[in-house]
């Protein structure tokens, strides 16, 4: 599907357009849980159908304002496997599997997200333009890393793209 959009539709009116319960033709759409990451908007739904069948699915919209008109979504589904792995892990609780593969990177998109390091440690990155970070400065969730003498600020989105990790030495 292509990106639909709705003239001065603020993001907030976006998300409550798109969390909605809504019934068409005796089936009935049920939001159970919503969370906007960023620009994508995660949300789990419950469908009611003729017979009181009822099954569950996890939503993945991408949200995005057009300069001078408004917001404007592209909806996909964890069937699709959405290449977007920040839905939240409990979610994943609430559906029956329909993408094994993808529901496996969002595990992992989150435990990289949630990595321990340490101040000294050496962080190698993949897809990054700088190739590693060493951690000179740790405030709680806050890290700060320095490569070829310039200082750079390491929000956890970065983490998930750690494919090595060297421990600090003693020293």
């Amino acid at each position: 599907m292509g990106w639909l959009f709705t003239q001065y539709q603020t993001r907030k009116e976006l998300i409550l357009r798109r969390t909605r319960d809504q019934e068409h033709d005796g089936v009935t759409y049920k939001c159970l849980r919503h969370a906007a990451v960023g620009n994508v908007l995660w949300t789990v739904w419950e469908v009611t159908g003729p017979g009181e069948q009822v099954w569950r699915y996890i939503a993945c919209d991408l949200m995005v304002p057009q300069r001078g008109y408004g917001w404007g979504y592209k909806d996909l589904s964890e069937s699709r496997g959405p290449c977007y792995y920040s839905c939240p892990p409990a979610y994943l609780d609430l559906v029956p599997p329909a993408n094994p593969e993808w529901r496996a990177q969002v595990r992992a998109w989150h435990a990289a997200r949630n990595r321990k390091v340490a101040v000294g440690d050496v962080l190698v990155f993949e897809g990054l333009a700088i190739p590693e970070v060493r951690v000179i400065e740790k405030q709680g969730r806050r890290l700060i890393g320095e490569y070829a003498g310039f200082r750079y600020r390491l929000p956890p989105r970065v983490l998930a793209r750690v494919v090595e990790q060297r421990q600090a030495t003693a020293g």
